[in-house]
């Protein structure tokens, strides 16, 4: 390839002939910044961000679409670059949730909340789950942005959850195009593009239709190139950024794709395509299923003997013994094995020769997917079982059903996940999954792909090959013995074995989406992963065309208590539930709360009272939606009945002329301020009020907290509506005019109040503030809301809600709110939400 020289910044750098200027330039190690510009994409000059100077050519071309020429001169970082770079950069973020970018607290904020609240909507970057990895984020910090002065703009979209696997919150998107121009190159027809014109455009399908709905093959490439949180992976995208990446392959279909595992923390959260070519495409199961089977709530982890009363745990030397022992009766053709077809071929390899020479039977067969049923290979493996010569059968999953095992004497079972099998089985041996054991892979084309072993398997369970190994060790037989699985692979090798080559699907799931495996070790990957039953036709979601009605309560609805008389969402991520619950509005006091479950088999959750009418028997709830409980509460709509309210909870404010009361709130706080400062006024107070919010769009309830103020202020993280600040500041403003505050009331989360004591502490201002946010079961009992004031531990839910914040060990309450991080993103649900053809509408009733 012929070379030619250029200069940038006063280097003279070597490019090839035909490269872009962006591409030599990156090629030499000069940073030009960019968001529409990626390696596996032809140039497309959209973001205009990577803007030079080029000498002897007027104006600021892209350098992603100007070919390096030779003898070329080009300038990257001057006063006016870098100033129109920046103005560029701050259009892109006034329709971005960017107020984090622009937030003094920032640093500090990061370093006690090192990872963001898994939220709905992203409404700013702690809110996001792409936080540490974001590209325009990354860009904003390259181009210094510490200030946004132009309007804000939030485009108020709904966030789509109704396909599986992902969510798309395209109120983030910066049409850079990315996802479109992949998913073109991927599978030469795209299933999205560009819709609408101006300040509408966005990236859809068409007519808006859901995914599973258009040509859609769920390869997720789009998810890996973006670069905000617009598209993320419903099941990985809480659990943390990848700290690592290991090559290996797919086993779960005879195409054997290669597949890039993400590990974080020695789990794999995720897996992708080895690069962004049409060559490297994988299909929805290498993409999204695979590490969903691998941490598996309902995953087998222990062994397991049978008893007279059932199944009880065992160790693994007892399952050893128990299995030798009942096997040894069943000699010869007596005895059966069935692997499955995802098994590697060392597994393979062993557990043939145990059949062959330790049973000394020809009984070994493979389970296969087959258009979408199980046929076991050969199939006289099978009628040998159903005739009853096969008295004895060891299997790697449940390949049989119940009819056919109550004719059998003895059952072995190897296996991940609990089957009927399992219920009829002897013994039952919790195995490794595919990506905790090395190993290889014959595919469908006939090549041996390499199986890393990515992640630590549970303790004591046992790699497939290895169980015939031991089981035959302790039946005397010691030529299966194999130090480890490199050993056996090097056996299989060195004998020139011969393996059945697979038979590759028709169609392919790589290009049908219908046709992606149905089976693991014999289970349906739908009853495993419940997202999966969306992309079946005959399995679809069930639709729902009901409206629940507004109005007066109907008449055989009379008796049922709790009805949501209103639900909107008053601010993106901040809903509002007003509730028909007259016994607790005609007792409840300023600062209590309510227990809430919105089904029979919800969590219970606290919810402070934000406000209550007593005539009309109503108390009003408002929640942002950072979890699977608050996103229940969140998904409901007026006219449901909520399953149990039970209130009024905790201690009330104690309401008294005390003089000047500052009520202080953020978030969903703004609102829980309201009933208190409406109670210190009618005492005679005079109120402050501040209400703090990240960005303009954020601020809710202005008129109805300034309607019982003496004095209403409002403080915005990023300046775009009053003072640019947090509360923090307002209160450090009011004791500069030498305001005298005798009592405050600080509500929001943890971090927001701790910063507020820490300014309240040096001007001696009492400080109480809410700890609802660390409350679980409102009664005491868990435990879970214990904190540290001063030398005393409370219990918030019986002692408060409100206690001294000067008091309160801020550092410690926060490491105890992050203890049951990883729990918590486990309970999230990864189910498609339900979608409403009418409209093309979410409907949310469910989480």
């Amino acid at each position: 390839m012929d070379e030619i020289t250029l200069t940038i910044d006063g280097k003279e750098i070597k490019a090839h002939n035909g490269d872009t200027v962006l591409e030599a330039a990156h090629r030499a190690g000069i940073e030009i910044p960019t968001l529409c510009a990626h390696p596996a994409l032809e140039p497309y000059g959209g973001c205009r961000l990577c803007i030079v100077q080029i000498e002897a050519m007027r104006g600021l071309p892209p350098s992603c679409t100007t070919p390096a020429t030779d003898g070329m001169v080009v300038h990257t970082k001057t006063d006016e670059i870098i100033e129109t770079r920046r103005e560029i950069l701050k259009l892109m973020l006034s329709g971005h949730t960017s107020s984090c970018l622009v937030c003094s607290d920032r640093e500090l904020c990061e370093k006690y909340r090192p990872r963001p609240f898994k939220t709905g909507k992203a409404t700013r970057c702690t809110f996001c789950s792409n936080r540490d990895r974001c590209e325009l984020r990354m860009v904003a910090d390259q181009c210094d942005i510490n200030d946004l002065d132009l309007p804000i703009i939030y485009k108020d979209l709904d966030l789509e959850r109704y396909d599986p696997f992902m969510d798309r919150d395209y109120n983030l998107c910066i049409l850079c195009g990315r996802c479109v121009r992949i998913c073109e190159k991927i599978h030469k027809k795209g299933v999205i593009d560009f819709v609408n014109r101006g300040k509408d455009a966005r990236v859809g399908t068409a007519f808006n239709r859901p995914h599973t709905e258009s040509d859609c093959r769920f390869c997720g490439a789009c998810i890996d190139i973006c670069p905000t949180g617009t598209l993320t992976d419903r099941y990985a995208k809480w659990r943390g950024t990848p700290e690592r990446t290991l090559d290996s392959t797919c086993p779960l279909c005879p195409h054997g794709c290669s597949i890039r595992l993400k590990i974080h923390e020695g789990k794999i959260i995720g897996s992708g395509m080895i690069d962004f070519s049409r060559e490297a495409r994988i299909c929805a199961v290498g993409r999204f299923m695979l590490p969903q089977l691998l941490d598996n709530p309902s995953r087998i982890l222990s062994h397991q003997l049978r008893v007279q009363d059932g199944l009880i745990k065992a160790a693994y030397r007892d399952a050893l013994a128990k299995a030798s022992e009942m096997l040894g009766a069943h000699p010869g053709e007596r005895f059966a094995l069935i692997a499955h077809e995802a098994s590697s071929r060392e597994d393979l390899y062993v557990m043939e020769r145990f059949t062959r020479e330790v049973m000394k039977s020809s009984n070994f067969a493979v389970a296969r997917s087959d258009d979408h049923t199980l046929v076991i290979e050969p199939n006289s493996v099978l009628e040998k079982i159903q005739d009853g010569t096969v008295t004895a059968l060891y299997s790697t999953g449940p390949f049989l059903d119940g009819g056919i095992l109550k004719k059998l004497g003895c059952i072995i079972l190897a296996d991940m996940f609990p089957s009927e099998m399992q219920k009829e089985a002897d013994v039952v041996f919790a195995v490794t999954a595919p990506t905790e054991t090395e190993g290889s892979f014959l595919n469908g084309a006939g090549e041996v792909k390499h199986l890393v072993a990515a992640s630590a398997p549970p303790e004591g369970v046992v790699a497939d090959w290895k169980i015939p190994c031991d089981i035959a060790g302790s039946m005397g037989y010691g030529e299966l013995e194999y130090p480890s699985v490199e050993d056996v692979n090097k056996q299989l090798n060195t004998r020139g074995i011969a393996e059945k080559v697979p038979k590759l699907p028709e169609p392919s799931p790589l290009d049908d989406v219908t046709a992606i495996p149905r089976f693991f070790r014999g289970h349906k990957i739908s009853d495993v992963i419940c997202a999966v039953k969306s992309l079946y036709p005959e399995d679809e979601m069930v639709t729902s065309e009901v409206e629940l009605e507004e109005g007066p309560l109907p008449e055989e609805d009379s008796g049922r208590p709790f009805r949501i008389l209103e639900k909107s969402e008053i601010v993106p991520n901040t809903h509002l539930i007003i509730v028909h619950a007259p016994v607790i509005a005609e007792t409840c006091q300023p600062g209590q709360f309510v227990i809430a479950m919105v089904n029979e088999k919800s969590e219970r959750i606290p919810y402070t009272i934000s406000d209550f009418d007593r005539e009309q028997g109503t108390i009003t709830l408002v929640t942002l939606e950072v979890g699977r409980s608050s996103r229940e509460m969140a998904s409901t709509i007026t006219g449901q009945h909520l399953a149990h309210v039970t209130g009024p909870l905790g201690t009330p404010v104690e309401v008294k002329n005390y003089g000047t009361v500052l009520c202080a709130g953020g978030c969903y706080g703004v609102a829980a301020i309201y009933p208190i400062a409406r109670a210190m006024k009618e005492a005679g107070n005079r109120v402050i009020c501040v209400q703090e919010a990240s960005n303009r769009f954020l601020l809710h309830w202005e008129e109805k907290v300034c309607a019982v103020s003496d004095e209403h202020i409002i403080v915005t993280k990023d300046g775009s509506a009053g003072i640019k600040g947090g509360i923090q500041d307002v209160v450090e403003m009011l004791v500069e005019r030498d305001e005298r505050i005798d009592q405050s009331y600080i509500i929001g989360c943890t971090f927001m109040m701790m910063l507020v004591t820490e300014v309240t502490k040096k001007s001696g201002i009492p400080t109480l503030t809410a700890m609802n946010p660390i409350m679980v079961d409102g009664t005491g009992m868990c435990g879970a809301c214990r904190v540290s004031v001063g030398d005393t531990t409370k219990f918030a839910c019986v002692d408060g809600p409100f206690l001294d914040g000067l008091k309160i060990n801020w550092i410690e309450l926060m490491q105890r709110q992050a203890a049951f991080t990883y729990e918590e993103v486990e309970a999230l649900p990864l189910e498609p939400q339900q979608y409403q053809v009418q409209g093309h509408e979410c409907l949310c009733h469910q989480p």
